[in-house]
């Protein structure tokens, strides 16, 4: 009796995942922004591995727990990639380089940047992280 209750438990459970992880699609696709894709596709990578583990305790097989493991830092790394794209892409619509190296060229175009339209806001958040830049580095952080 328990362990009826229990399977069903479990496939419920999945069945719910599962729409999730068609709702999340749906997010990645129509999203309005960028980053609201990469949070969508984040989610369903994280639903995909709570489903992977539903699985694992449903078939009482241990190894899914490792393909687990493999499958969220997989994930994560995924994350990473397309967070450091669309930095690099917001970074060369915003006419700046996308490297450490490229400080002073930064600071340099920061006057041509006000006068061609960009919101100085912007630019002076970017020169305030600049400044701090050299600071954290003496430092040895």
């Amino acid at each position: 009796m328990v362990e009826t209750a229990y399977h069903v438990l479990l496939l419920g459970a999945m069945l719910i995942l599962g729409v999730l992880i068609i709702l999340g699609i749906i997010r990645s696709v129509l999203g309005p922004g960028i980053s609201d894709r990469i949070i969508a596709v984040n989610m369903i990578g994280t639903i995909i591995i709570m489903l992977i583990a539903i699985l694992s305790l449903y078939l009482d097989e241990n190894y899914l727990v490792d393909v687990c493991l493999i499958y969220a830092m997989i994930s994560f790394l995924g994350v990473v990639v397309l967070c450091k794209v669309y930095t690099g892409v917001y970074l060369q619509k915003r006419n700046r380089k996308a490297n450490l190296t490229a400080i002073e060229d930064n600071l340099e175009q920061q006057p041509q940047v006000r006068e061609s339209g960009v919101v100085e806001a912007d630019a002076e958040k970017t020169a305030a992280a600049n400044r701090m830049q050299p600071a954290a580095a003496k430092e040895g952080v």
